[in-house]
């Protein structure tokens, strides 16, 4: 049936619509790819024939709903000549960037977060000084918010161009489920393929849990537990035609509270130094609490259903979306029942309804239902104003037999009347419907369909428009079916001792999680309570919190906490329009925690490029301690710009931050202190600082090249005398420290093997970082036989 309805969809949109049809066409072939790195020097489109996709590496780790991923990329160029590329990655839509990196040579370059326009300034900069940069934003042309385009230059004559991408991703759980998309099929135009394709996958989790594994990339199991599943899938010559899908079941029969804490020094972010109230650390720790409530009871069959469907037939609707919308209004109007009634509306620039009133779910109406469907055609664009208006409306036509669910499958994304967000949510305002939205591509109004959603105590999901959404569609359906869970709130024993708390879902239903985040002040046990109403009944879920001093275990909160923070910000910008102090509040929190935004950018360069080195160690500041009596600080650096130091009352120190220009290279460097003091005298002083962009030489010693599962391994490291940290980790082992042995005369430390590994060959990756945040990466190959019994 579903491929008859997009046969005659798609046709009949092409009668019409033929000329808007190539425009939509071409225009999404240029711009919405997945995964790709075009030559942009001399394409806007992918062209294997120029670069091509040698080598693809991702890991995945999902630990408790919270899912880390990282991304390894090898393309290589097939010219003569030296190319600037564009590389363009769609994210899950929920999901943030955590760090960006690209390869020089043998050299790692990681990413450092800062204001984007800043960052292009830079990267221009850079570039002409033929330096590898790579400049990594979100990209509203590409899909929106979960779209993010790197630049990348330059790309050497028949070389290779090697980029790292890593994201964090929280899970919900729907139906006792949660379901893991990775995108690999690009939005439109050809798929491309991967000489080389190696997925690793680890989930770990409190509760049992039953893995569903992907059809399209099936993996190998490496261990499996009723808690943990490891897996992996290897592959040569593929061609990425599916995105990565799975899902797991979680084994839960009653409601529980979890919760986490993480306290420990916090850094100050670059933009922080603007202001010198901000830039004070602090100690407070992060807490995240969450419940997983279970299914309904069998309380007998559902009662009857009173739903209006919403359509989208916008021309924005073309191509996959298209696809996956007409998949889903099928599954919806197929799932109902003889006693259910509903009605349905069509919208673009203009409002169709079946029929003048609800009518039931028989198999006649169905039917007619599709026929509807069928018969329309996408042109124009979308006047959702009018077509929420409208279902208002027509809502409140189904009178009694419970609240109308109001179901919209759309991008949702306003082109005529008004764009306005709150003119058009308020079209719901005085409605008594609950709104539901399955959003269909990475460029949907994500801020519009939740605050319906949210308002109106429904629920809005989003799937991107290559992925398989059967899946999504079923627990999307069971949520408009199950009992909603009401009145959710948080406290505590000691509530002055908690602030700046947000929910990290919005709304909650049997089989579904629900959880809060925040910050706490003093270290200790407290009674923490998270209250709800379920199935009519007031629910309290308790649990005895600490509270630790110091717990650098769980870093992955304050980034989820600063992530809902980002959010809350941008969530009120988008209703009363942008501020400056809300903005300033994003950037120091995006360069904080990683977080990549729209008004920040990864730029990934040598490290003195971008900053002053040792000032202090890794501190892109002049920070002074003087008398009391000085009023006046200012700093003459080598290159002739003066900056006035400003008193950091907390810290008693003058301080001052400064970019380093492109062309100074390593070495020491004076700058002179002017200070004045409260009497109108002057002095000068000298302080030294150094500028470091060398990342450091390593080299591993190891005892034998054959190793045993389950050994420890004892491993000697020569390095720069500036190395301040050395690690070395094997495939699924925890990360060896090294440190300095006198006698040794080197840095020494124990891996330890994994007693379940595979036999075969392996490499044991040691990784080093200097003062000045200058790292290095080298690989040893070893081989690993089976250990001993």
């Amino acid at each position: 049936m579903i491929g008859r309805i997009c046969e005659s969809f798609v046709d009949r949109f092409l009668d019409l619509t033929v000329f808007f049809a190539r425009v939509a066409l071409l225009v999404s072939v240029v711009t919405a790819q997945t995964g790709v790195l075009i030559p942009s020097s001399t394409s806007d489109v992918p062209d294997p024939s120029v670069l091509s996709l040698d080598k693809m590496t991702v890991d995945i780790e999902i630990e408790d709903q919270h899912a880390t991923v990282r991304v390894l990329q090898i393309f290589e160029n097939h010219t003569s000549s030296t190319l600037e590329g564009k590389y363009l990655f769609a994210l899950p839509t929920a999901a943030s960037v955590a760090d960006f990196a690209v390869w020089d040579g043998v050299q790692r370059v990681p990413g450092v977060m800062m204001e984007k326009r800043r960052a292009n300034r830079i990267y221009e900069e850079i570039k002409a000084q033929a330096i590898d940069p790579g400049l990594l934003q979100q990209d509203d042309e590409h899909g929106g918010s979960s779209a993010f385009s790197a630049k990348v230059f330059p790309i050497t004559p028949y070389g290779t161009k090697r980029l790292e991408m890593e994201y964090t991703e929280v899970l919900p759980v729907e139906d006792l489920r949660s379901v893991f998309t990775f995108p690999l099929r690009p939005s439109y135009g050809e798929s491309q393929s991967v000489r080389d394709l190696q997925i690793r996958l680890r989930i770990s989790n409190t509760h049992l849990f039953a893995l569903t594994s992907s059809k399209e990339y099936p993996f190998k199991t490496v261990r499996s537990s009723a808690n943990e599943y490891v897996g992996e899938f290897k592959g040569s010559n593929v061609t990425l035609v599916s995105d990565l899908s799975l899902s797991y079941e979680l084994k839960i029969d009653t409601a529980k509270l979890a919760f986490l804490a993480h306290r420990s020094d916090q850094s100050i972010s670059a933009y922080d130094l603007k202001d010198p109230r901000s830039a004070e650390k602090s100690r407070d720790g992060f807490f995240r609490a969450e419940a997983i409530f279970p299914r309904a009871g069998n309380i007998g069959p559902a009662p009857p259903l009173n739903l209006l469907l919403m359509f989208d037939t916008s021309l924005s609707m073309y191509g996959d979306k298209l696809r996956r919308s007409v998949e889903g209004i099928e599954h919806l109007v197929g799932s109902l029942r003889e006693q259910d009634r509903f009605n349905l509306i069509l919208f673009d620039d203009t409002v169709r309804v079946l029929a003048d009133a609800p009518v039931r779910g028989s198999p006649g109406n169905r039917e007619k239902a599709l026929a509807f469907v069928r018969r329309s055609a996408l042109g124009g664009g979308t006047n959702l104003r009018a077509a929420l208006a409208s279902a208002a409306a027509e809502s409140s036509k189904f009178g009694k037999g419970g609240s109308p669910r109001v179901i919209i499958i759309s991008d949702a994304n306003p082109t005529t009347e008004t764009v306005n967000l709150p003119s058009i949510s308020s079209a719901f305002d005085s409605s008594k419907a609950r709104f539901f939205a399955f959003g269909i591509g990475s460029d949907t109004n994500v801020p519009l369909l939740r605050d319906v959603a949210r308002k109106t105590n429904g629920y809005y999901t989003q799937v991107r428009e290559t992925q398989d959404i059967s899946v999504e569609l079923d627990l999307f359906l069971k949520r408009v079916v199950s009992p909603a869970i009401e009145n959710l709130s948080f406290s505590s024993s000691d509530d002055s001792n908690l602030y700046e708390i947000y929910a990290t879902n919005d709304t909650a239903a049997s089989g579904s999680s629900y959880g809060f985040v925040g910050r706490y002040k003093r270290p200790g046990t407290q009674k923490v309570r998270l209250n709800a109403t379920v199935s009519s009944i007031a629910t309290e879920l308790s649990k005895l919190a600490a509270l630790p001093d110091r717990e650098t275990a769980n870093a992955f909160i304050a980034r989820i906490w600063a992530k809902a923070r980002i959010n809350a910000l941008i969530d009120v910008m988008n209703v009363s329009g942008e501020r400056e102090d809300l903005i300033s509040e994003i950037i120091s929190l995006s360069e904080k925690y990683k977080i990549v935004t729209p008004y920040t950018a990864f730029i990934a360069a040598p490290r003195a490029l971008l900053r002053p080195r040792l000032i202090q160690p890794g501190d892109p500041v002049i920070r002074v301690r003087t008398d009391k009596a000085i009023s006046e600080v200012f700093a003459v650096l080598p290159y002739g710009e003066t900056l006035p130091l400003r008193y950091v009352d907390s810290e008693d120190v003058w301080q001052t931050r400064f970019l380093a220009p492109v062309w100074m290279q390593d070495g020491t460097y004076f700058c002179r202190l002017i200070l004045k003091d409260k009497n109108g005298n002057v002095y000068e002083e000298k302080k030294s600082f150094v500028i470091d962009s060398k990342s450091p030489k390593i080299r591993l010693i190891l005892p034998k090249t054959t190793l045993r599962a389950g050994e420890t391994v004892k491993l000697k490291v020569l390095a720069d005398k500036d190395t301040n940290r050395l690690t070395a980790r094997i495939y699924g082992s925890q990360a060896a420290h090294l440190r300095w042995a006198s006698e040794e005369k080197a840095n020494v430390g124990e891996l330890r093997i994994p007693s379940d590994l595979t036999p075969g060959r392996y490499v044991i990756t040691v990784t080093a970082e200097d003062f000045a945040h200058n790292q290095t990466i080298e690989e040893y190959e070893v081989s690993v036989t089976r250990g001993a019994r």
